[in-house]
């Protein structure tokens, strides 16, 4: 057994040095620092997903590391997209828990509880993870003014200069709302789902 789980480990680190190896050569390819800080968290924000799993010894599945890949990629290495399309930032608040939200039922899955409450957790847990997560941008923005709430795009007369498309506030609550929709909709499907399954 403890053969198996560390070829699981071992499996999971070719992963992650393929990952590094994919960010290093982009940053081969675009060179800027601006670049290269996003690239550099974006790793980071995987290796402490491979170190909760090994450390805690969850066991993720192979998915739930492309499903952080992807997370990692959308919205920390291609983060300039935010100030080009008014739209991108929606969608992944819609798309985006439900990948969380799959990668919460794991780990709740494991507890000694009938689905219907393993469902409703994953779903609060998520939940719970986008009111912290705009928390955080709230902080962040009255910090550092990284203009995280709000939607903004890029001014074609300069550089560094945004035009507001949508009110923090309503930005906040517009993310909270798709969040919820998003989680919501995969606790149904996946509540369907798994019930469909037992009765064969």
């Amino acid at each position: 057994m403890k053969k198996e789980i560390s070829l699981d480990y071992n499996h999971k680190r070719r992963v992650i040095w393929f990952f590094s190896i994919f960010l290093v050569l982009m940053l081969y390819f675009f060179q800027n620092s601006s670049f290269l800080l996003r690239a550099v968290t974006s790793l980071e924000f995987l290796i402490l997903f491979y170190l909760i799993d090994h450390f805690f010894n969850v066991r993720f599945l192979p998915r739930h590391y492309v499903y952080i890949f992807v997370i990692a990629i959308v919205s920390i290495l291609l983060s300039p997209l935010y100030f080009v399309y008014p739209s991108y930032d929606k969608v992944q608040h819609f798309v985006q828990p439900m990948l969380i939200c799959s990668i919460i039922f794991f780990i709740v899955s494991k507890l000694k509880l009938e689905l219907k409450w393993k469902l409703i957790f994953a779903f609060l847990i998520t939940f719970s993870i986008l009111g912290l997560f705009e928390i955080g941008e709230y902080v962040a923005d009255n910090l550092f003014n990284l203009k995280l709430q709000g939607v903004y795009l890029r001014d074609l007369s300069g550089f560094k200069k945004f035009n507001l498309v949508t009110e923090p506030l309503d930005d906040t609550m517009q993310d909270l709302i798709l969040g919820f929709l998003g989680s919501g909709l995969y606790t149904l499907a996946n509540g369907f789902y798994l019930k469909r399954i037992k009765k064969r």
